[in-house]
């Protein structure tokens, strides 16, 4: 006979429980005027633990949406690695009138109602197709059938058609001559941003993860070792991404201007209280503010790894080159799909280079 443990975190009441031999963990209240101790809510955790003391099924009377936020939210609030998880239940399962009128509970979830989540979600927007895979596939993951077994039949999301939504566009990948006018106007730590991204390939998460430890000035290189997502710092997106970054001389140069200027700061880009600035926000601000009147528009800082990409590949760099100064784990597939675009120049080339005559 199981009581469970009770415990208050993160402004709210917690049962600490087993199914199945593993230990999980579920929201019961918030903490209030009404739920102010253990034994106020001694009531809601006995409505959880009497159908598995008389083993019957816990999961059957919940939503999709009860079972996200009261069992697999709290079981990940202090790993590190669950950040992204969170972000993802949250942004689906978020207050939603269309999608709470129909949602139905665990042991009636079936494909239909799946189809009809991922609908409702995007009722009235348009997305291109992996939008509507990507939220489908946190259905598939986040229900218990996927997640422990405890229920029996197949998975609800089986069979589910992902709609067609509008196809993706062209990605924008800065071209030398916006990276050379972006570098012109903008100064100090925005100048110093720019020039990072545009010549390493980094993303954003990884320079607002660069500390001073990480840059080699002697070797010409830097060490990416940590990403910081908002306010978390966590390991890279891959294991190939945490690599050695060969830095050019003008990068070095810019970085040692920017250490003068900052003598007594850890991170490379630092903010207020000692932790990474916002490049987002700096981008969208003040480089944008910037830009006005010079012909060149803001596409964010992922653009200046997709334009080195292209630059490289249209400079003659093998694509598998290419893959791995991006640090592409995955090979020059998806390098060669979403970080490069072959320039007019390099087709007129290819075509001038063929033999005009066979050799006989």
């Amino acid at each position: 006979m199981q009581k469970g443990y009770i415990y208050q975190a993160n402004g709210a009441w917690h049962l600490r429980y087993r199914v199945g031999g593993k230990q999980v963990s579920r929201k019961l209240a918030d903490y209030n005027d009404q739920y102010r101790t253990k034994r106020s809510v001694r009531p809601l955790a006995d409505e959880v633990l009497d159908p598995l003391n008389q083993g019957l099924e816990v999961n059957g009377p919940m939503t999709l949406q009860q079972y996200a936020e009261t069992v697999v939210l709290p079981e990940h609030q202090n790993e590190e690695e669950s950040v992204h998880v969170q972000g993802l239940f949250q942004s689906l399962l978020q207050a939603d009138s269309a999608a709470h009128r129909w949602t139905p509970t665990l042991d009636y979830h079936n494909s239909r109602h799946s189809k009809n989540l991922v609908s409702h979600r995007r009722a009235g927007r348009t997305f291109p197709p992996i939008v509507f895979e990507h939220q489908l596939g946190i259905v598939r993951d986040l229900h218990p059938r996927r997640r422990n077994g405890t229920l029996q039949g197949p998975n609800p999301t089986d069979g589910v058609e992902i709609p067609e939504g509008k196809r993706t566009g062209k990605t924008h990948k800065y071209t030398l001559e916006e990276v050379e006018k972006i570098t012109d106007a903008v100064d100090g730590v925005a100048r110093c941003a720019v020039l990072v991204a545009a010549w390493t390939g980094l993303s954003l998460a990884e320079l607002r993860g660069l500390m001073w430890e990480d840059i080699d000035f002697d070797n010409s290189q830097l060490n990416v070792v940590r990403t910081v997502w908002h306010k978390q710092i966590i390991d890279t997106k891959t294991e190939h991404r945490a690599a050695t970054v060969h830095l050019l001389p003008n990068v070095i140069a810019e970085l040692k201007k920017h250490r003068k200027l900052n003598p007594s700061t850890k991170w490379v880009f630092e903010g207020p209280r000692i932790f990474p600035l916002d490049l987002a926000t700096l981008g969208s601000k003040r480089i944008k503010e910037a830009l006005k009147g010079t012909g060149v528009n803001w596409h964010g800082f992922h653009a200046f790894r997709r334009g080195l990409g292209t630059r490289l590949y249209n400079n003659g760099t093998p694509i598998e080159t290419v893959a791995k100064i991006l640090r592409h784990g995955s090979g020059s597939e998806v390098t060669l799909k979403h970080y490069v675009e072959v320039e007019e120049e390099t087709k007129a080339a290819a075509l001038q280079s063929l033999p005009r005559k066979s050799r006989r």
